[in-house]
């Protein structure tokens, strides 16, 4: 027994000066033994961290990291190690340092981005969103994606950034909350009030609880939109022979927003008219609708149709408006009725025939820009007018506004205008009888060629109260050029006045009276009321 207890021994101790020998003989080769003291290193740190002895793990990670600075899993250990340890700016460093040579770490990208979220660590905000970009470049993760778009939104220089990621948010998750809100705001960063009105309104949807900045937003792009309901009254006094002309309308009209990119209107009501020798009485219905398609652009369309016409009751008018800061460009089509007579506008039996009904269509583009501080309208058009028993009459012509700022002192503003109107129609359709020669018997004023000229102050007077009172006024210097008779200058005149009083939070009543002298031929005084009923 003492026998086999020394052969033990012995055996022993010759498989351990063999092992020594053997590792002796191994770590010769410096690149041999540096290998396995980091693989030690790298063991003992990967030990110590799944036993949460996160300070041993840290020495060991160090001692890796020291002796190959771009070991990577070291790097990225000894970061997770630093933090785990409560060493946030360490980790924070070791972190820019590893992500710095190894930027297909998603995970590490993210937790480095929030961890910069911090408040103390405000001034590395451009290195915060670096890493949720480089997150977001190995990986579509929706929560990294609508944290960084957050942090954009909060910026007006990168909220069309922040659009862009909420939109790739809303393409994976249609129905996120979180998402629509976030694009409410970047929206409303950008003026675009129509799109953060809308997904305002869906974020609202997919909440049980709305946030208080979400109705406050809301709130703020319904301003100007709220629904409205108006009563409508109209007066009408053409005096002159044989243009007589009266009539008084009385109506309904409503608006609201049938969405956030729609204004809808609809007018109903009565009208009549009259002349020294006859009276016609109807209704009416007009419907209108603007579709904004972006802040720069929208589509106006309007119908209507009156039933005291003895004939052509129709009227519409499209128009598509693209604005911009400086300018404003606005083609359109409309058809009117013409105002210039009863014959023209409801249509004459004194001859025994049917005459007048006049209908004008127009094709037209409004252009409005500023030149230093003269604020231009130039409006060309070209079209036709349409009468009973008449062939169309060709029409073309431009209509010019000029406005200049002249003084402005607290509630006062005060402007120069000038206006310019030319027409040339192919035609004389002003006759009241039927005839082969002109004027023909379309009841409207139709010279060869007129021009109206019309020097004018404007002013505005902004009360305390939030009334407001508006005049402008001028004369109007007229040339007339018809077929029968000679070329001649003749003398107008043009006034618009306007009063606006807020009655109540809710309630506002406006007046407006027109008045327009041309030459001798008539003279028109329209005078229209509303009051507005907003909700």
């Amino acid at each position: 027994m003492k026998e086999r207890k020394v052969f033990v021994m012995r055996y022993a101790r010759l498989l351990m000066w063999c092992a020594l020998l053997f590792f002796q003989a191994w770590a010769a080769t410096p690149g041999q033994a540096e290998d396995f003291v980091e693989s030690w290193y790298l063991s003992r740190g990967r030990s110590n961290l799944e036993i949460e002895n996160y300070k041993a793990a840290i020495e060991a990670f160090e001692k890796v990291v020291e002796r190959d600075p771009t070991h990577r899993e070291a790097m990225r250990s000894l970061g997770v190690a630093y933090e785990k340890q409560g060493l946030k700016d360490k980790a924070i460093e070791q972190f820019d340092r590893y992500l710095a040579r190894w930027d297909d770490d998603a995970e590490i990208a993210f937790a480095q981005a929030q961890a910069l979220e911090w408040s103390r660590y405000a001034y590395r905000e451009k290195d915060m969103l670096k890493y949720y970009r480089m997150g977001l470049k190995r990986k579509n993760d929706s929560m990294m994606r609508l944290k960084y778009a957050a942090h954009l939104a909060r910026n007006k220089a990168t909220s069309q950034e922040a659009v862009e990621q909420y939109e790739k948010v809303l393409e994976v998750q249609p129905y996120n909350a979180e998402a629509h809100r976030g694009l409410a705001k970047a929206y409303a960063w950008l003026g675009q009030n129509d799109l953060a009105l809308y997904h305002a309104n869906l974020s609202r949807t997919r909440t049980k609880r709305e946030p208080g900045d979400l109705t406050a937003l809301r709130q703020d792009m319904s301003k100007g939109r709220e629904p409205a309901v108006e009563g409508v009254l109209g007066v009408l006094a053409q005096p002159e022979r044989p243009f007589e002309l009266y009539g008084v309308r009385l109506g309904t009209r409503g608006k609201f927003d049938a969405t956030p990119f729609t204004t809808t209107h609809v007018e109903v009501g009565a009208e009549h008219f009259w002349n020294s020798t006859d009276d016609r009485t109807g209704g009416y219905i007009s419907f209108g609708n603007r579709f904004r398609l972006n802040p720069s652009n929208r589509l106006d369309a309007m119908i209507e149709y009156h039933t005291a016409p003895r004939g052509d009751g129709m009227a519409y008018r499209v128009e598509y408006t693209y604005e911009r800061p400086t300018f404003l460009i606005r083609p359109g089509v409309k058809r009117d009725f013409r105002y210039d007579s009863f014959a023209a506008l409801v249509g004459s039996r004194d001859s025994g025939q049917l005459v007048g009904l006049a209908r004008s269509t127009q094709f037209y583009s409004d252009l409005l820009f500023d030149l230093d501080s003269v604020h231009v309208k130039i409006t060309p058009f070209v079209g036709w007018v349409t009468a009973e028993r008449l062939s169309s009459n060709t029409q073309v012509g431009v209509d010019t506004k000029l406005s200049v700022p002249l003084w402005q002192k607290e509630q006062w503003d005060i402007a120069g205008e000038y206006l310019f109107h030319l027409t040339h129609y192919g035609e004389n359709h002003g006759g009241f009888q039927p005839s082969t020669r002109e004027p023909l018997a379309g009841g409207y004023f139709s010279p060869q060629v007129f021009v109206n000229q019309i020097p004018r102050f404007a002013a505005t007077y902004h009360m305390e109260n939030h009334d407001e009172v508006y005049v402008a006024a001028g004369p109007a210097l007229q040339y007339i050029d018809e077929a029968a008779r000679s070329a001649v200058f003749r003398i107008g005149g043009d006034a618009h006045a306007a009063y606006t009083k807020q009655l109540s939070k809710p309630w506002l009543f406006k007046v407006m009276a027109d008045y327009t002298q041309i030459t001798s031929v008539y003279m028109r005084l329209q005078v229209n009321g509303l009051l507005v009923y907003t909700f």
